[in-house]
């Protein structure tokens, strides 16, 4: 291969027409030893002093011709499997944190004097746990989330209703 054709630049168009570049020759060989230029794509010249070609009529290295065909083996490139779900994500949902912290929040509010302060948090925190619930099912705690809002709401609710009728009873005095 020439010492020109090893500097120019170049471009990677895919099948979609995102463009990608310009990249040195070096760069190309690496970007498909990686697996991200696709054997549909084309490649053409940065200077547009050749019609765009596939890219095994461009790529110098014999090896890349197998490696164009081949499937990706780079990570990332590929999806993973997720983990299956072990069910423990349903007794403690830790990956909806609104939920979880509502549910710990709720049972602090339980404390006397502290529902006043801790009832409407673990209000909001459940009503985000059931958004983020909703928005993703797989993180689970939808029951933990309702159990902050439940119980947030009834503590708020009991300490209020205290404080009035302590008001009330000292004013009647």
């Amino acid at each position: 291969m020439d010492h020109a054709h090893q500097t120019a630049e170049f471009f990677v168009r895919l099948p979609s027409g995102q463009r990608f570049g310009p990249a040195a020759m070096g760069v190309l060989e690496q970007w498909a030893r990686e697996g991200r230029i696709p054997s549909t794509a084309q490649i053409e010249p940065a200077d547009a002093s050749a019609p765009a070609r596939p890219p095994r009529s461009v790529l110098s290295e014999p090896g890349l011709m197998a490696i164009l065909g081949a499937p990706p083996t780079v990570a990332g490139t590929l999806s993973m499997p997720e983990s299956p779900d072990s069910g423990i994500s349903t007794l403690i949902p830790y990956k909806n944190g609104y939920a979880l912290a509502a549910y710990y929040v709720s049972v602090a509010s339980l404390i006397p004097g502290l529902g006043l302060l801790a009832g409407p948090i673990a209000f909001g925190l459940g009503i985000a746990g059931v958004r983020h619930y909703k928005r993703e099912p797989k993180v689970k705690g939808i029951a933990h989330a309702w159990v902050g809002i439940i119980l947030g709401f009834l503590t708020f609710a009991a300490h209020v209703a205290l404080i009035v009728a302590v008001i009330v009873s000292a004013m009647g005095k």
